[in-house]
């Protein structure tokens, strides 16, 4: 017994460890990339490399596990993957210049340093669900958290980065419609829904985030605006499809809801009158 808990321990060591090597080259790729470049890089060339950072990232975690893996760790790394994907396409899109000025670079520096934290702490995530397939741990509980917190980071990103990738509305809208459904898919299925029930709260979700994004492409003239409403959107269609049926008439938690959705509406207003 002793010798299978030591066993584990270090398994578990080499495994985290792996995970921070990941992270770290990946972040530092990022800051490399963005420093270096003699000249602003292509759309195509940032989603070509942001695949490739998907790629790596899924073999990577693979590798990080030791190859133990059921089909349905699948989603859970893909889940990490696409957010390390979103990570390099919101730094490359946003910071679109070359670094001219310290603070400029010094706020890189400071954003990448997020990045390795953010990648680690998805790779963790990755790691708890993927363990809780053969196991059942109490980290579960703290990895749900987590996937909500990567999930709305997640739809900011990639909402602000299809926009700034300039696609045709006919590639545009269907990306981030899957998008939606996949995230919302993902963090519901971890907090333990499933069959019919999931399959519905999905929809339900997914459709809240696509007409929160839809209502402010169609009306907006920058990309922040249909990114926040898309991400609050997120936020409150989860919150909506985890509610608890046996609560009062008078729903609280509902009524905030509602009031955040009214709030990035008249902000999306804002933004867009005065931009």
């Amino acid at each position: 017994m002793a010798i299978d808990s030591a066993r584990n321990t270090t398994e578990d060591a080499v495994k985290r460890g792996k995970l921070l090597a990941l992270s770290f080259l990946i972040a530092l790729s990022v800051f490399v990339q963005t420093v270096i470049q003699s000249q602003d890089p292509t759309l195509l060339r940032v989603s070509i490399t942001a695949l490739i950072y998907l790629i790596f990232s899924f073999v990577g975690l693979v590798w990080a596990f030791n190859f133990q893996v059921k089909i349905k760790s699948l989603p859970f790394l893909l889940h990490s993957s696409l957010f390390v994907m979103s990570e390099y396409l919101f730094i490359q899109l946003f910071f679109i210049e070359k670094f001219s000025r310290i603070y400029e670079g010094v706020l890189l520096l400071i954003l990448v340093g997020l990045v390795f934290l953010g990648t680690y702490v998805s790779f963790l995530m990755s790691n708890v669900f993927n363990v809780n397939l053969y196991k059942q741990i109490p980290l579960a509980n703290v990895g749900r958290t987590t996937s909500y917190i990567i999930s709305t980071l997640s739809i900011f990103f990639i909402s602000f980065s299809l926009l700034s990738l300039q696609l045709p509305v006919y590639i545009l809208l269907p990306c981030q419609f899957v998008i939606s459904l996949f995230f919302s898919y993902i963090h519901l299925r971890n907090l333990g829904f499933e069959g019919l029930l999931l399959s519905r709260k999905t929809i339900l979700v997914s459709l809240i985030v696509f007409f929160m994004f839809l209502g402010s492409f169609l009306g907006g003239i920058i990309y922040e605006a249909p990114a926040l409403s898309s991400t609050v959107g997120y936020f409150v269609g989860i919150g909506v499809a985890n509610m608890k049926i046996d609560r009062p008439k008078l729903n609280i938690e509902m009524v905030l809801y509602i009031v955040a959705l009214i709030g990035v509406i008249l902000a999306n207003l804002f933004l867009n009158v005065f931009a």
